[in-house]
């Protein structure tokens, strides 16, 4: 870890809006409360567009799960629509160590993917939640789906303190890449003018 970010909020960021993450169960799930970084995670791949029915299929089963959402917005004519987007298209989180007959029952589950190990695991975890923090805490984001190269960082001060991201300079500016990298993807933090530097 090359260096530390520290974000600081100078006024409101346009933009700057929580969203909320209607499927994520239970609701304490990365407040330290409910285990996960001990059980794991496993990476499920559903069908298309069955991401939002399994993740209700999973809390009618009582199964902690994530599938983090982005606000997503279009116009047409005179009509204004703000739509949830899964982040990753096409896989939902599920706590444990699960495999694909776990869901037979859903009809919806092509296969599943988990961590090699416990560094994997553990690794997973804190990205998991470096993503749901970047959605819930009010920052600016847009989804990012090509990882691009950057210093691996952690962010020392504001509402993502702790959190580990990759800092990607844009001329005198700069972004925070809050990832996923099983996954190839995340979101980018905008670091508003006068709101960030850099620290040794």
């Amino acid at each position: 870890m090359a260096y530390k970010v520290t974000l600081r909020k100078s006024g409101e960021t346009a933009g700057a809006i929580p969203v909320a993450q209607p499927y994520t169960y239970p609701a304490d799930l990365f407040l330290g409360t409910s285990g996960t970084s001990e059980s794991g995670w496993t990476c499920v791949r559903t069908r298309p567009r069955w991401e939002k029915k399994f993740a209700v299929w999973l809390q009618e089963q009582g199964w902690p799960h994530f599938l983090p959402v982005f606000s997503h917005e279009t116009v047409s004519g005179r009509k204004r629509r703000v739509s949830e987007k899964p982040l990753f298209p096409g896989y939902v989180f599920v706590a444990g160590q699960v495999g694909k007959k776990d869901f037979s029952a859903t009809g919806c589950v092509a296969y599943v993917l988990a961590p090699r190990g416990k560094a994997e695991a553990q690794q997973l975890h804190r990205e998991l939640t470096g993503i749901w923090r970047g959605l819930t805490q009010g920052a600016y984001v847009t989804p990012v789906h090509n990882l691009a190269a950057g210093e691996r960082c952690r962010i020392r001060e504001g509402p993502l303190q702790g959190v580990e991201a990759r800092f990607e300079r844009l001329g005198r500016q700069g972004r925070l890449i809050l990832h996923v990298e099983m996954m190839g993807g995340g979101i980018a933090v905008e670091i508003p003018q006068g709101g960030g530097e850099v620290v040794s």
